[in-house]
């Protein structure tokens, strides 16, 4: 597949959080739900302008392109490189192909980041992990916001939180 197939606009990083820390925080993990497909061919260009973008301060950058062309696997490939570079960044991974599937996500990773143990279905996940991310004593974190092909309800939850 020919590099232009795949656009690079703008995955979402920061070295940046103002919650109640557990007793014992948890250490840096990755929740990426795929493996790398092995048949997946590199495309270190790609890579290397994904490492730039993100290796600035609130860096973002986004992966568009048609279904089955590698975005995936790309972000995939991405966040494994950069949890062996750096041990101690957190990789979180965020289904956003609907709102039910994004607010799901949401609760998980304030599971996996141990921001929220209960179970009360009113839990605004998307405000606790703002508030997570914003704290600089979080260290490094990588978000990959996967299939978000529908931008509109990603558009209105931000809305609602400020």
């Amino acid at each position: 597949m020919p590099l232009n197939q795949i656009r690079l606009s703008v995955l979402a990083t920061n070295d940046c959080a103002t919650l109640e820390r557990p007793e014992k925080p948890p250490k840096p993990s990755s929740n990426v739900p795929f493996r790398l497909d092995p048949e997946f061919v590199k495309r270190a260009a790609l890579t290397d302008r994904i490492r730039a973008k993100l290796s600035v301060p609130a860096g973002r950058a986004a992966l568009v392109g048609l279904g089955g062309v590698g975005k995936t696997q790309l972000a995939i490939d991405y966040a494994s490189q950069l949890r062996q570079q750096f041990p101690q960044t957190w990789v979180l991974w965020i289904h956003a192909s609907n709102a039910a599937r994004f607010e799901q996500s949401l609760g998980d990773v304030a599971h996996q980041l141990k921001i929220y143990v209960g179970k009360d279905p009113r839990t605004d996940f998307l405000l606790l992990l703002q508030n997570w991310l914003r704290d600089e004593d979080n260290g490094r974190w990588l978000i990959v916001l996967d299939n978000a092909d529908d931008a509109s309800f990603l558009l209105h939850a931000a809305g609602d939180t400020g």
